[in-house]
């Protein structure tokens, strides 16, 4: 029960006890035209209850102030506890957000680390990898070119043993076509006992035909080597080989006819 309740329920007792007197004495006092003299005693009476009427509402307001100001108290510390809880609420929001802000700086600071170190870790990987690629390529690049020149190294021996061999054998075809034609010059020649141990060099020129373009006397005994240009024209082709390297070597021949 609040102290306001209290001071009512004390002022409607006091007025139902200044009630109960008033109508007690009204009751028993004798009338006005019986006991004139006893008006005096009833109207210090009725002073009196006027007096505690008013001593009772005084009390009343009092009572009634005192509980306002209670009430106005206790309300006040009800807004000041209220005021402080929210406060104490408000502070304890800023520090867990400061707190969680804290937090999130922390752990974003800490994923930028990871990123950082995952992208350090991703760049020398690379790194690696294209040192590795760059050494694989070197290696693969120095392979081939040591295959290739390997390869170019048998291949050129190759070629200089069938060049060589090839030489040879023009100059077997040569000599043998070179036999071939100082055969023909001498078939076609007029022998005469005066040549024999005599010798003429001639310089012939032949088309791919074996057709004797020309004739020219080198030196030697007269009379050999007019008797062998005379052979040389009669014959008129003379035998020549169908391989071009070996016809280079016959298409301008220099060659001895001697007996």
């Amino acid at each position: 029960m609040t102290a306001s309740s209290v001071a009512i329920y004390k002022s409607i007792g006091l007025h139902a006890i200044v009630a109960a007197v008033l109508l007690i004495s009204v009751s028993f006092s004798p009338t006005p035209s019986l006991h004139l003299a006893a008006n005096a005693p009833v109207i210090e009476a009725t002073f009196i209850d006027a007096q505690a009427i008013a001593d009772t509402k005084r009390e009343q307001a009092q009572a009634e102030a005192q509980a306002k100001a209670n009430e106005d108290a206790r309300k006040r510390e009800q807004q000041q506890a209220a005021e402080k809880k929210r406060q104490q609420a408000a502070a304890a929001k800023r520090a867990k957000e400061k707190r969680q802000a804290q937090e999130a700086e922390v752990k974003r600071q800490k994923e930028l680390e990871r990123l950082a170190a995952q992208k350090a870790q991703e760049r020398k990987e690379r790194e690696r990898k294209a040192k590795a690629e760059a050494e694989q390529k070197r290696k693969d690049a120095a392979e081939k070119a040591e295959m290739e020149r390997i390869m170019q190294e048998q291949l050129a021996q190759e070629q200089a043993a069938q060049q060589q061999r090839r030489r040879a054998q023009v100059l077997t075809e040569v000599e043998r076509y070179t036999a071939l034609i100082q055969q023909t010059i001498k078939r076609n020649l007029y022998y005469d006992d005066s040549f024999k141990g005599k010798v003429c060099r001639l310089n012939i020129k032949l088309a791919t035909t074996g057709f004797v373009t020309s004739i020219r006397i080198l030196g030697g005994h007269d009379a050999l080597c007019r008797a062998a240009e005379s052979a040389v024209r009669r014959a008129e082709e003379l035998p020549v080989s169908d391989a071009a390297d070996v016809y280079e070597q016959l298409k301008d021949i220099n060659l001895k006819v001697e007996l």
